[in-house]
């Protein structure tokens, strides 16, 4: 396999440490990788980008957000198996700007992702932005390569070393902890801060010993550190780093202290292999206890290595990426969406149509996927805002600062439920003059996770269920051609052909919302234009719509919908809010079932990122 690296900057850290250190690796995996740098003010380069890109299997784009529209999609034209990686928050480069989500940089961002195939994240932050931008983000967090870092052999120096490594742009970190550092001098004399960089630093009151990066003596200097650190100010920017110093301190078994941001406390287990500051207090408190304290150090940094080895080594990374390059090559050249899709004309001649219509925002879901959940966060969150009553129609009260959500099942109600007559006036369709205005969220879950809810409320719920098909196992209704996981797939593959290339349009994935909501939900807030979501009211709509009170809620018919009210109290399969577990589908189907749907999910638009 035959893959196309396009770099900015062919010397940059991260090309080296998530590209040019894996060739080795990539080799012995049967893959053949071509570099090609590209500068933003060299056509030359873009031109042979266009070139090559015919003549591989698939195209790696690393950080690379410079491509203009007409630029990608040239790329696009050459080959459709295109990849994003990113362990940075590129899209906030422009850090002064005031509004970071309209910056030229996240617009630049939004623009190369949805051109993509996949995308590559370096940890869970970066991810829900690629999410945002309409794709499902792989994480593989940058990694060691243990053949260069050797655990050290000496914890116990006389005099007490702290070490940070980095690039002189990081050096302003250091100076965010001066005072830590000033009165951890004054509080051990011989104390010394070696930093090695690019560019010297100075600080006040401090003993820093400044020493030049090289590759060749890089492995040296980190052992020579009895503590490594890692300080940061909390920004969209520092939550992007995915952290790399720790895993390099870490690699040669240095303790490690690092501010409690972003993907730190991830790696870092505070108080087993490492310690979390986040004032100057915690870093003299944090410091001085392990400066003081020999052993703990060793234990500390033998932990951090065996983390290394278990889960941060290149190798492994490399295996993970090369797993990943073969699913996207497998992705048909011609088209990236092609199978088993046709388009669907749009109209709505009923008086339906108005429900459905002057929505800032339409929030578009097969049934099961989790839309009573986002719909009832959503209006917790407007309605305590406003100070109004909570309500899930909060449109009634007419309020500017509410944004008109419509919620929608679109074509999959379409399919499901309409009569000759209902299909023929679009009943159930949201119009297409909508759609072209307004945001679309396309709210997706597992096929399998959705059709067993679906069966569910069909069996146990809906009091009009045609009693043939409440007679049906849920394994014949699995493969049934209007209510079956088929059904669903289509559905999933028509939005994502109609609206997967527009700007306005996100991809929300119910599975990324159980492992992160609090994170996922301030993002769709920020495409609701709630940039800086109020934090009374954000607290107060997460508990709100968590699970367990929404059954409580249902239970006691508080939600003013009736389709919201309980059926059976004592039947738990019967509540429109169920378990909502993810992978539930094992519970119910049979292993041959199971095979069923796994053969029905190769159907599926891959960049859906649902795999069997």
């Amino acid at each position: 396999m035959k893959i196309l690296c396009v770099v900015e900057h062919g010397n940059a850290p991260s090309t080296r440490l998530r590209l040019r250190d894996c060739l080795d690796y990539y080799a012995g995996l049967d893959v053949e990788a071509t570099v090609v740098p590209t500068r933003r003010s060299s056509v030359t380069e873009r031109l042979r980008v266009l070139k090559e890109a015919r003549r591989h299997d698939v195209v790696v784009l690393f950080k690379t957000i410079g491509f203009n529209e007409l630029e990608l999609g040239l790329l696009q034209r050459a080959n459709r198996r295109i990849i994003f990686d990113f362990d940075d928050a590129v899209m906030f480069r422009d850090q002064k700007h005031r509004r970071p989500l309209r910056g030229k940089d996240f617009k630049k961002f939004l623009r190369t992702v949805r051109h993509c195939a996949a995308v590559v994240a370096g940890n869970d932050f970066l991810a829900c932005f690629a999410e945002a931008a309409g794709r499902r983000a792989i994480i593989l967090p940058t990694s060691i390569d243990l053949r260069r870092y050797h655990l050290k052999q000496n914890f116990d120096s006389p005099g007490v070393t702290i070490g940070w490594v980095g690039l002189s742009d990081g050096l302003p970190y250091l100076r965010h902890i001066q005072p830590a550092l000033q009165r951890l001098s004054e509080m051990f004399p011989g104390l010394k801060l070696k930093v090695v960089s690019d560019k010297p630093l100075q600080l006040d009151g401090v003993h820093v010993e400044n020493d030049p990066w090289q590759l060749e003596t890089e492995q040296t200097n980190l052992a020579s550190f009895d503590i490594g650190i890692m300080p940061l100010w909390d920004s969209v920017w520092t939550r992007g780093k995915c952290g790399y110093k720790i895993l390099q301190y870490m690699g040669v078994g240095t303790a490690v202290v690092a501010s409690d941001v972003g993907v730190n406390n991830e790696i870092i287990s505070h108080g087993e292999n490492g310690f979390l500051a986040r004032t100057q207090d915690d870093w003299v408190g944090a410091l001085s206890t392990l400066i003081q304290n020999a052993e703990q150090r060793r234990t500390f940094g033998l932990r951090g290595r065996e983390l290394i080895e278990k889960r941060y080594s290149l190798e492994t990374f490399a295996q993970g990426y090369a797993k990943l390059l073969r699913e996207v090559a497998r992705i048909p050249g011609e088209s990236a969406d092609s199978r088993g899709r046709r388009s669907f004309g749009r109209w709505n001649f009923s008086s339906r149509a108005r429900e459905l219509s002057g929505g800032d925002a339409v929030v578009i879901s097969a049934p099961k996927s989790g839309r009573t959940w986002v719909r009832t966060f959503l209006c917790a969150y407007f309605c305590k805002r406003t100070g109004k009553p909570f309500t899930l129609r909060p449109d009634r009260y007419h309020e500017p600062d509410i944004p008109r959500m419509i919620f929608s099942h679109d074509f999959a109600e379409q399919r499901m439920k309409a009569t000759l007559w209902e299909r023929v006036r679009g009943k159930y369709l949201v119009p297409a003059r909508e759609l072209a205005r307004a945001h679309v969220i396309l709210l997706v879950r597992d096929p399998r996770d959705a059709f067993v809810s679906l069966y569910m409320q069909l069996v146990h719920r809906t009091r009009e269920t045609p009693q043939e098909l409440k007679e049906k196992s849920i394994g014949d209704l699995l493969r049934d051609r209007r209510y079956g996981i088929m059904s669903i797939i289509k559905t999933m593959n028509n939005w994502f052909a109609e609206f997967g290339r527009r700007k306005n349009f996100t991809l929300l994935h119910y599975e990324s919302l159980r492992a992160a909501p609090e994170q996922n939900f301030r993002n769709l807030l920020s495409t609701l234009g709630e940039t800086s979501p109020d934090p009374e009211a954000f607290n107060y709509a997460l508990e709100f719509s968590d699970f367990a009170n929404m059954q409580r809620l249902e239970v006691a018919g508080v939600f003013d919908s009736k389709i919201l009210r309980s059926r059976d109290v004592r039947n738990p399969e019967s509540f429109k809010v169920r378990r909502g577990k993810v992978g539930g589908y094992r519970d119910y189907l049979s292993p041959e079932d199971q095979e069923f749907a796994a053969d029905a999910l190769k159907h599926l638009d891959a960049r859906f990122g649902y795999t069997a």
